[in-house]
């Protein structure tokens, strides 16, 4: 009920929310070169942390919570997870500038001396993801030394959900196709059954209500949109897998950004007729 909420809250505030963007000036130019409003996935965050906060009270959230103290812990760390992330990546969409690119570039720059929007995003997303990952842990009591292993734990899990965060921001060039790739990450948790895909369901259903703007190609959802939903993702999968399976993801995440430093996944997508049609599905630029 509180997706279905938010799905229909959010399509009704997207038009308003939009052009409150065009009269702030937070537009940019989309790879169309078309100055098109950018941040809009600020909006769909904060639907779905209301929601989020919604259901949290009527109690489905709480059935993740791990040891003792930890009730309804869940609820607060997907949320937290959420938009904090989306602030980042807001900040990022109002101040940044397109001069530097991938993780390569803003080191690169930061060793210049030259502090960039994405270096800060990538610094404070870090230690937000290990801030998040050493919360997710079971309560010991206060007072309590962490262990190697556990201190191990939320070092793999934070760059999880660090990496997570950047990785759907690295397919965030076309319209829908940050979407469509959060979707498939929820279908695949959903599909094999794990619990931790109820919890997602409030931001489903607000992204859900945003994403045929996103796809006519009237709203970039930006980093506030694609930072939060694959950050959202990591923190999911930090519940849905083991250890193991869970450093594989790591490692394959990383295989992705160093990938991306040096080949465009637009022009791979656009040469595989299968990617293509799926990423190109349902859209419909003006």
């Amino acid at each position: 009920m509180t997706s279905a909420l938010a799905l229909l809250a959010t399509y009704l505030a997207v038009p308003a929310f939009l052009e409150l963007l065009q009269r702030g000036g937070a537009v940019r130019a989309n790879h169309q070169q078309q100055q098109v409003p950018v941040g809009g996935g600020f909006l769909f965050v904060w639907m779905g942390s209301l929601a989020a906060a919604l259901a949290g009270q009527l109690g489905p959230g709480r059935q993740l919570a791990t040891g003792p103290g930890a009730a309804g812990m869940p609820v607060i760390l997907f949320t937290a997870a959420a938009l904090g992330y989306s602030l980042l990546g807001l900040f990022d969409d109002l101040v940044g500038t397109r001069k530097q690119t991938g993780l390569l570039g803003h080191g690169r720059a930061l060793l210049q001396g030259h502090l960039t929007s994405g270096a800060v995003k990538a610094l404070a997303g870090g230690i937000f993801g290990f801030v998040l990952a050493v919360y997710r842990l079971p309560v010991k009591g206060l007072g309590a030394a962490p262990t190697e292993a556990g201190l191990f734990r939320s070092a793999v899990d934070g760059l999880l959900i660090a990496a997570s965060a950047n990785t759907l921001n690295l397919f965030d060039l076309r319209p829908g196709r940050a979407g469509k790739a959060f979707l498939a990450g929820w279908a695949l948790m959903l599909l094999g059954g794990s619990p931790v895909s109820t919890a997602l369901l409030p931001w489903v259903g607000s992204f859900l209500g945003y994403f045929s703007f996103d796809l006519r190609g009237e709203v970039m959802m930006g980093d506030a949109g694609s930072n939060s939903l694959g950050a959202l993702l990591g923190l999911a999968a930090c519940y849905a897998l083991a250890l193991p399976f869970r450093l594989v993801l790591l490692a394959f995440l990383i295989l992705l950004h160093l990938l991306a430093e040096r080949i465009s996944f637009s022009q791979v997508i656009d040469n595989h007729w299968i990617l293509h049609r799926l990423d190109s599905w349902g859209r419909r630029e003006p």
